[in-house]
């Protein structure tokens, strides 16, 4: 019965996609495209924007914080997150996930959608965007899923001090209208999340690749807070820089992944195998 659910509310979310409107006549223009909804919290300005065929989300500026296809919602559409999830050629059957920053929600909704067995939690500072991800991106609201509206550093720290060893993957994009948000470019969040992964697991983090200084800052802590191999992996064309940290027992030997890459590039359609190949050892 659960599973029933989560389908209805997918179906009238993906009614939700085409029938979701400003209700003005006057189409608004924003970012090139068609502003389907504008709103302001105590953070900011949220827009979402439909260009050619890709409904956006952004914070006030011309950077999409999320993008997914309105022909086909449950591709990842952006090429930096399809690559935050090379982290799966270790760990190709995450039990347990966690998302740090959940924006559209298009990672959460990829890994209900490919793997029934995953718990998918997540933490996300602004109220607001949850409900967006809900209404305009697709986002079910599904049993397996839970989303916690905190601080993400913070929220980290009190959950190392009652659990550890939680998650086999922990997938971290957080980001503001100016750039990475500074709080989890510290080694308190870093730390957090070495302690949250199982020894198994895999920690993957988007980083701010044309921020000389951030970037730095961000492989020097991932060198000082997880036990494992850390790797690094540039997205193609793109300023985004995806940052792995594994666990002490997580395997680091490249060569052995040939066949989890050529496996998930089948199963999920992400091109695993190019991850593999450009994963660059720290």
């Amino acid at each position: 019965m659960p599973q029933v659910k989560s389908e209805m509310t997918q179906i009238y979310s993906y009614e939700n996609i085409r029938s979701a409107r400003t209700g003005s006549k006057t189409k608004l223009q924003r970012y090139g495209g068609e502003l389907i909804h504008s709103s302001r919290d105590e953070d900011g300005i949220l827009e979402v924007v439909d260009v050619h065929g890709v409904r956006a989300l952004h914070f006030g500026t011309t950077p999409r914080q999320s993008a997914m296809s309105l022909v086909d919602p449950q591709r990842l559409e952006l090429a930096y997150i399809r690559a935050m999830l090379s982290g799966l050629l270790f760990v190709p059957e995450p039990e347990r996930v966690l998302l740090v920053g959940l924006g559209g929600g298009t990672l959460a909704k990829f890994l209900l959608a490919n793997y029934p067995l995953c718990q998918v939690d997540a933490v996300e500072r602004r109220p607001a965007v949850k409900e967006i991800a809900h209404t305009y991106f697709a986002l079910p609201r599904d049993e397996r899923l839970r989303v916690q509206i905190a601080d993400a550093c913070r929220y980290l720290q009190e959950l190392t001090r009652e659990t550890q060893g939680e998650y086999d993957l922990i997938l971290a994009d957080v980001y503001d209208h100016i750039g990475m948000d500074p709080s989890v470019n510290a080694e308190d969040f870093f730390y957090a999340c070495s302690q949250l992964i199982r020894p198994q697991g895999v920690f993957s983090m988007n980083l701010w690749g044309t921020h000389h200084a951030s970037l730095k800052c961000s492989i020097g802590l991932l060198k000082i807070c997880f036990p494992g191999s850390k790797f690094s992996l540039a997205v193609p064309n793109r300023g985004n820089i995806i940052g792995l940290g594994l666990g002490a027992q997580a395997g680091g030997d490249l060569k052995k992944l040939d066949l989890n890459a050529r496996q998930l590039e089948v199963r999920l359609g992400l091109e695993m195998p190019y991850f593999l190949r450009n994963l660059r050892p720290l």
